[in-house]
């Protein structure tokens, strides 16, 4: 992976009133490249998908001359939001609810050129 990946605790809330969430945080950025129509699995959840929260961009840095990536957030098999990425273009997101993030090119495959561009995915675990 290029970038760096961390994992530091965290404490939501500093108030006398209420109660302190401490939560793990991590951070993963990679490249990618699509050059076949077949959807590309860039996070994959293996916790609760109702307590961990995440943030991340997804750029779109180059491909085909008018082609779009789809970005789909799914729960299991099942798609529960979907995001269309044209170049050069970025999705900037906070999400919960989904167990992972697929790109899929748009056309016909192979691309040429290739789709490329970046993710960078911070989650967010609550402990406890």
């Amino acid at each position: 992976m290029c970038g760096s990946s961390n994992n530091q605790t965290i404490v939501v809330g500093n108030h006398d009133c209420c109660s302190q969430t401490p939560f793990v945080q991590d951070k993963l950025c990679a490249p990618y490249t699509l050059t076949a129509a077949a959807p590309l699995v860039i996070y994959a959840l293996n916790t609760n998908p109702t307590k961990t929260f995440v943030s991340g961009t997804i750029s779109l840095d180059s491909g085909p001359t008018g082609g779009t990536v789809t970005v789909n957030f799914l729960l299991g098999t099942a798609i529960v939001e979907t995001e269309t990425l044209a170049a050069p273009g970025i999705l900037a997101f906070t999400k919960t609810g989904f167990t992972s993030i697929t790109l899929t090119g748009v056309g016909a495959a192979p691309f040429t050129p290739p789709y490329q561009g970046e993710f960078c995915i911070t989650p967010r675990y609550a402990l406890g």
